[in-house]
Formats: C-alpha cells, structure tokens, sequence
C-alpha cells in the first residue's frame, strides 16, 4: 500500500491525483496548491485553451487518440469543451504532416485546405481583413476546438477530493530528504511538514527553483539544462451587439505567419474572446539560496495572474500587433481588457519531463508542459501515475526521461521559441 504527495494542482498534479486515488493500492493522495483550487497563477488556469490532436508527433497523437472522446463525451469534460473547429494559417508542412499522422494513427478527421478567399468570405466575413500575406490556402479543422480551462480543471481537482484526495493550502519550500538522499516529504512555509511514500513535484515553471533551493549544495538534484521557466502573454477583449452576433460562428484561429505569431480563441457566452502572443520569454534572476541565476516565475501578482488594460509597453504593443493580424480591421475600435502572463515551464524538444529523479529514491517530476500540455488534461494523470509506479511504456519513458537519449532535434511545440528576457523590458 502507496501514499502519495503531490505538489501543484495544475493539469499535470490534478491529474495524477484523480488517476491515484481511483487506482487499487493507494492509502492516501494528498494534493498540495497555494491557494484554493483552481490556482490563478497555474498555467492551467485560464479563460480557454485551445483543444486539438492534429498532431505530427506520433507520441502525442497517441495520447490524444484517447484524450478528444474524453472531451466529447465524458461527463467530466464535455461541458467544457466546444468544438466550434479551428483555422491554421501556417507556411510550414504542417498540414500535411498532421493529415498524414491521423492517417496513420487510424483517426478520422475532416481536416482539409481552404483558399484564402474562401476563409476571407466564410464566418460573417469576420477575417476579411486578416494578415494571410504569403498563404495561398489555411488548414481547416472542423473537428476540434476550445475548453474553459478554470472550470474543467476546478472540476478534475473537484472530482479527485470527491473520490478522496486530500487538498492541502500550503506553500513549498523545500523537499526533505532521509539519511540516504531518499525523498521522503516536503516543508511547508507554515512550519508544517507532510511525508509521503512517494513525492511528485507537478509544480511547473517553478520546479527548477524548488530543485535548487532544497539542495542547494547538490547539483545532481537540479534540473540543469532540462527545464526553462518561460512565460507568454494572453489577452482578452469583449465585444457586444451585432459585432458579438458576427462573430459567434468564428472557429479558433492559430496564424503561424511571422508578422502576426498568434491565437484567438473563439468567443465565450459573455461575448469575450481570448487571444495567445506565439512567443515566449524567460526571467533569468539570482536564485537566492545558490547564487546560480535562473529563470524563475517572479513572485509579483502583475507577473502572473490576469490584470487590467495597462501593461507592459512592450507586451501591449506586441498583442495589439497580433490581434490586429487576426482580425485586422474587425478589431479597429475594440480595446484590450486585460493581460496575463502565462508561466510554464519549457523544456528543449518541447517533450514533457515525466520522470522518476534518478538521484533520489522516492522523488518524482511530472513538469515541462511547453505550453501545448494542457489539452491532455482527460488522460495525463494516467501516464504520470503509470510512471510513478513503474508501468509506464518505454516509448513514453524514453521521451520524456531525466536523462533524455539522443537529440533528434526535433520540437513538440515549435511556434512558441523564446524571444527575450523580462528583465529586459522591466529595465
């Protein structure tokens, strides 16, 4: 018999835990966030996010194979998903490549080319205006779509306390270790301490910064070159009246073109629409316990959750550039209403880092979402608990191992690259 402590209650923890406590074998899951579930500053916790498995990467694709029935039918998620399709202006062989992958992976899917007239007169009219400068045709995918990301993953921690799950208010400081290196429970900021026979750190763009200020001495705990604190900007506008009643039929628009590098998500009942800049950036600081400089999500509330029509100049400028690139002159008169900056933890490929840590028994990471890891949301918690108990598939082992074999140089995620440092900006 197995306890089990998860720190963060992201998709990656809230995940696990639900598939823990349902599994035979299991004593006790405890579910560690900061705040009450869901938490805003989680990357998981957000407006919407897009839900597609039009993937290349033949990994994923078989996750997804079990993931998109779950969003369709399943009592826990169909509520939250919406497929309302899904544009892809996109230069690169993507499309073919991932028309190519459902065929193989023995998925229907309807997904076609449509000419650029034929986007620009279709849907109201409402990307009329848009920046397809280069294209000649965008992939249409009328099969996917979008999810409320706070209420589905506010109903997957719901329905793990409701099986069990233990949720615990209390922030990390640091792991605790026995006399042998084994990791054996965590260190609250309250003075408290929670042990577990097994201790995943589900925690994000934050992991790198536990790692190193619970051993600061040891570098063979920390996650190195493995794992960046990254950030992006979302945003968000409303729109009322006809303008609202137009733009109601709209299918989430992903344009890869490098003037515009973003997503709009569809509209919500309350006539909001969410929007992604498709870059990242990270924050290199001083770490204060090592000295060593990483990037580090910062602690400023500013920095992390939804907040007003100010902000960054740069970050302003840049989402009104991308919005406009979108919608072009549908989006003349219309203000942004608030910013958020988005912090995930990125790893080199784009892979997950879904692993025991090979340098302390008992310690387990489940991190490096890249910002395309939220949709996995349904069946996650699977894999991330097969691992901890030593089933895992060796496929999926070896991609997303501590100790990474090969570099095939090839990305999981490759539109959202890194394109500069916070610091720079604040200076």
């Amino acid at each position: 018999m197995t306890s089990y402590l998860i720190i963060g209650a992201g998709n990656f923890g809230a995940g696990t835990a639900l598939s823990l406590v349902k599994r035979p074998g299991t004593t006790k899951v405890t579910l560690v966030d900061t705040t009450a579930f869901p938490n805003p500053r989680a990357a998981s916790h957000d407006v919407n996010k897009i839900v597609r498995d039009d993937y290349p990467d033949k990994l994923y694709m078989q996750m997804l194979k079990r993931a998109m029935p779950m969003w369709r039918n399943h009592e826990l998620y169909k509520a939250w998903y919406h497929e309302v399709g899904m544009l892809r202006a996109d230069p690169s062989k993507f499309g073919e490549e991932s028309m190519l992958s459902y065929k193989e992976a023995g998925v229907h899917n309807e997904s076609r080319f449509l000419s650029v007239d034929e986007v620009r007169r279709r849907w109201n009219g409402a990307f009329a205006t848009a920046d397809f400068d280069g294209l000649e045709r965008i992939l249409y995918n009328p099969t996917v779509g979008f999810a409320e990301a706070d209420k589905a993953l506010e109903a997957v921690v719901r329905e793990g306390v409701d099986q069990g799950v233990d949720y615990v208010i209390g922030v990390m400081t640091r792991l605790i270790f026995g006399v042998n290196g084994e990791c054996t429970g965590v260190a609250l900021q309250s003075g408290e301490s929670l042990y577990a026979d097994k201790v995943l750190l589900a925690t994000g763009a934050r992991t790198a910064a536990l790692l190193a200020q619970s051993a600061p001495d040891n570098s063979d705990l920390h996650a190195g070159d493995r794992l960046l604190a990254t950030g992006a900007v979302s945003f968000y506008a409303k729109v009322h009246g006809a303008q609202k009643e137009r733009l109601s039929v709209i299918p989430v628009l992903k344009n890869c073109l490098p003037q515009v590098k973003g997503e709009g998500m569809s509209i919500l009942k309350d006539g909001t629409i969410k929007f992604n800049c498709d870059m990242c950036f990270t924050n290199f600081v001083q770490c204060p316990l090592t000295g060593q400089r990483l990037s580090m999500a910062p602690d400023e509330q500013v920095y992390n959750v939804w907040t007003g029509p100010k902000f960054i100049k740069f970050f302003q400028e840049r989402a009104r550039k991308t919005l406009n690139g979108l919608y072009g002159k549908e989006v003349e008169g219309i203000a942004i209403d608030a910013y958020r900056v988005c912090w995930d933890a990125s790893t080199p490929t784009h892979d997950f880092l879904i692993t025991p840590h090979p340098h302390s028994r008992g310690l387990y990471v489940a991190t490096g979402g890249s910002f395309h890891g939220w949709k996995f949301l349904p069946v996650i918690g699977d894999y991330i608990a097969d691992m901890m108990q030593d089933r895992l598939d060796p496929e999926f082992a070896d991609r997303w191992a501590w100790n990474k074999k090969g570099g095939d140089g090839h990305s999981a995620n490759p539109t959202y690259q890194v394109v500069g440092d916070l610091q720079d900006w604040l200076a």
